[in-house]
């Protein structure tokens, strides 16, 4: 659909002024880049004023500049400062509505652009502009919620008909995130506390669970995580979304379990692979994968793929624990060949963001005794 769309915007451009074709087609590729980052701007100013938490922030494309982060948000410049990408999540009750009122606020200012565009049309660079931000706003109207994106239509349009467990999920997000909280922070008693209280209301929910699985890790009881998560993957009630998630999950979990010794490697790596594989089959974005595609890597003793991955997922990555467990990643690479010295920088950085996470300690605990 995207790709049809794009043809049909290049024709449209031609047809309208065919001697300023090449000023059309420029102009098109640069309403689009500015549209796609007026919609995040549009839903960064909607979770501001309604009360959603902002949980990353990231600038521009390739490799990170400059980063900012916090337990509760990362922010990241990277080199080529084209494009944005944010998320979001419920802070405060009534999530549904926050939501709602944050996606007609992309809307909103994502519809104002596009007028601003039309009255740039008597230039050919203006036509293209036009043409290319309109179609965009219009595919960005039709509701799509997949793994790797979430269009403005399915807020608007969607979500206030979501009912059910879905909507369950989303009204004790402010309870989950509370626990998701303490857990970044390294609380992990509190977060388990927390836990407790949300499954004594919500012991359904996909979201409590996960809260479940990442204390578990924190734990270093990989084994008891993986018997969770797995537990999930043979509900009915899952959308393939869900199901996609949960997926990539097990396949993390898994190879977890193998690095730590808890897991026989053969099946817990044959495990892994094949569900990450059911996991791209229902959608889930490949890149996403990368962290644990680099960690089977490294147990398998590629140490340069297990770099090479493991830092595609460190500059990617939406909070500070995901990427100081990638930069442990790499360190482990590192330390494998007989480099300590890099792994030592890595692990320095690493320690910054989560030193309490169990990766980051025992490997800092590994570098101190060499």
């Amino acid at each position: 659909m995207r790709w049809a769309l794009a043809a049909l915007v290049v024709a449209a451009t031609i047809a309208w002024d065919p001697a300023g074709w090449y000023l059309g087609a420029a102009g098109a590729f640069a309403g689009l880049l500015v549209e796609l980052t007026v919609v995040q701007a549009g839903l960064a100013l909607g979770a501001v004023l309604f009360g959603l938490r902002i949980t990353h922030v990231m600038i521009g494309l390739g490799s990170e500049l400059k980063s900012w982060t916090s337990d509760r948000r990362r922010v990241v410049l990277r080199a080529i400062p084209v494009l944005a990408s944010l998320g979001f999540t419920g802070l405060k009750p009534g999530v549904r509505r926050r939501t709602v009122l944050t996606g007609v606020t992309g809307i909103v200012v994502a519809a104002l652009f596009v007028a601003a565009t039309w009255l740039l049309t008597g230039s050919a660079f203006g036509k293209g502009m036009a043409l290319a931000s309109t179609a965009l706003l219009l595919q960005q109207l039709w509701p799509v919620e997949k793994p790797g994106h979430t269009s403005l239509g399915w807020f608007v349009f969607s979500l206030p008909k979501l009912s059910g467990r879905p909507l369950d999920e989303m009204e004790a997000r402010p309870l989950v995130l509370a626990g998701m909280d303490a857990y970044h922070a390294g609380d992990i008693e509190t977060a388990e506390r927390i836990y407790d209280e949300a499954v004594a209301h919500y012991p359904h929910l996909l979201t409590v669970v996960g809260l479940k699985v990442v204390t578990a890790c924190a734990r270093e009881k990989y084994l008891d995580a993986l018997q969770t998560v797995i537990g999930l993957s043979g509900r009915k009630d899952l959308s393939q979304r869900e199901l996609a998630f949960v997926m990539a999950t097990v396949a993390g979990v898994a190879a977890q379990a193998v690095e730590s010794g808890q897991f026989p490697r053969e099946v817990g790596l044959e495990t892994a692979k094949n569900m990450l594989g059911n996991a791209y089959d229902a959608g889930y974005p490949k890149h996403r994968a990368n962290g644990t595609l680099a960690l089977i890597a490294l147990i398998e003793g590629q140490n340069a793929e297990a770099r090479k991955l493991a830092g595609w997922a460190a500059e990617n990555s939406e909070q500070a624990l995901g990427r100081a467990d990638d930069l442990i990643t790499i360190a482990r690479a590192w330390m494998a060949d007989g480099d300590n010295a890099k792994a030592r920088e890595l692990v320095a950085e690493a320690h910054e963001l989560a030193g309490w996470y169990p990766r980051v300690a025992a490997t800092r605990a590994r570098l101190e005794i060499s």
